[in-house]
């Protein structure tokens, strides 16, 4: 069997198979690092270092967070696109990185399907879509109703330009047929609290913080942008309960290494992060972030983002949002 897995990481992965055959044939054999494109502290950085931190007590050897903040991602994903595909080099990447930027920027130094090979996705971040208390609005059908009547008149909050909190909030409103206007903001703490200090009329942010000043009465809560109800505001519909099947979910992160890393590499990573999200204290704090785990095959991490690109594409280029 051991003989058969070996010949398939052949095949797949050339020369580098090498570094899996004969006496090297435990993986893994030194350290690893984890590529984040975020700056320590950042909520990429956190997904990051919960899992490298399991991944160094299973594996007996570190696996070391390398932190490559800048660029929206393209710094970190192009350094690990040009890494030896040894298994030792590993990315948090995400929906941004993978199926924004390619239609973000004429000239992207990385391709994802050219470039990495999916290890497995990691976790879904929910959105909260929320509103200011000035709008009288206390639902999703009620804002609508407003932005019909006014087209335009209302202004919506985000991290920035063609950032998951501006696109989020434009594909709501193709999908609900209504013209808002957008605000970007230099992050997403400065987008909300603008929403809270009644500056503009709404924004999506991840639910982590969203929630915490909808529960503070700073905001007011409309609807949660992922696969179910959230515990925080559990009294919040989905946006699949109010009528919007299938809305794409903006917040998935996925791990990623440089194309051609050999199969047996790429299976024990993904097994071992299959019995991450069993661990009780990962479980634990995932339940604290509100984060949603997404245990995966590694040809999901693929899947989905060919998916995403298709959905999220034509928005981009529609919104006029490439950077050439």
């Amino acid at each position: 069997m051991l003989e058969k897995l070996l010949a398939r990481a052949c095949a797949a992965a050339g020369l580098a198979c090498l570094l899996f055959t004969g006496a090297n044939a435990a993986y893994p054999e030194k350290p690893i690092k984890l590529v984040v494109p975020q700056a320590a502290g950042g909520g990429t950085d956190v997904i990051g270092r919960l899992w490298a931190d399991y991944m160094s007590r299973q594996f007996k050897t570190p696996v070391v967070v390398e932190n490559r903040p800048g660029a929206n991602g393209i710094l970190a994903s192009s350094y690990v696109a040009k890494q030896p595909a040894d298994g030792y080099t590993v990315l948090v990447s995400g929906i941004s990185y993978l199926a924004f930027n390619p239609h973000m920027y004429k000239d992207l130094p990385y391709q994802p399907a050219r470039d990495f090979d999916g290890v497995s996705l990691l976790v879904n971040t929910p959105f909260l879509l929320v509103t200011s208390q000035q709008t009288g609005a206390r639902s999703l059908d009620d804002l609508a109703k407003m932005a019909r009547a006014r087209p335009e008149a209302l202004n919506f909050a985000s991290a920035g330009k063609g950032n998951s909190t501006h696109l989020v909030v434009e594909m709501l409103a193709k999908r609900l047929d209504i013209k808002l206007t957008h605000v970007p903001y230099n992050g997403a703490a400065a987008g909300l609290t603008s929403v809270m200090a009644n500056q503009t009329e709404l924004m999506a942010d991840v639910l982590n913080t969203a929630a915490v000043q909808a529960n503070a009465g700073k905001v007011v809560p409309l609807a949660v942008v992922g696969a179910k109800r959230a515990a925080s505001v559990p009294n919040v519909p989905t946006l699949a309960e109010l009528g919007l099947a299938d809305f794409p979910l903006p917040g998935w992160y996925a791990l990623v290494a440089p194309k051609g890393t050999p199969a047996a590499a790429i299976d024990r990573l993904n097994a071992e992060t299959r019995r991450f999200f069993d661990d009780p204290a990962v479980k634990a704090r995932l339940q604290e972030l509100q984060l949603e785990p997404l245990p995966s095959t590694p040809q999901t991490v693929g899947e989905w983002t060919q998916r995403d690109s298709n959905t999220w594409g034509p928005l981009i280029r529609q919104l006029g949002l490439s950077n050439e």
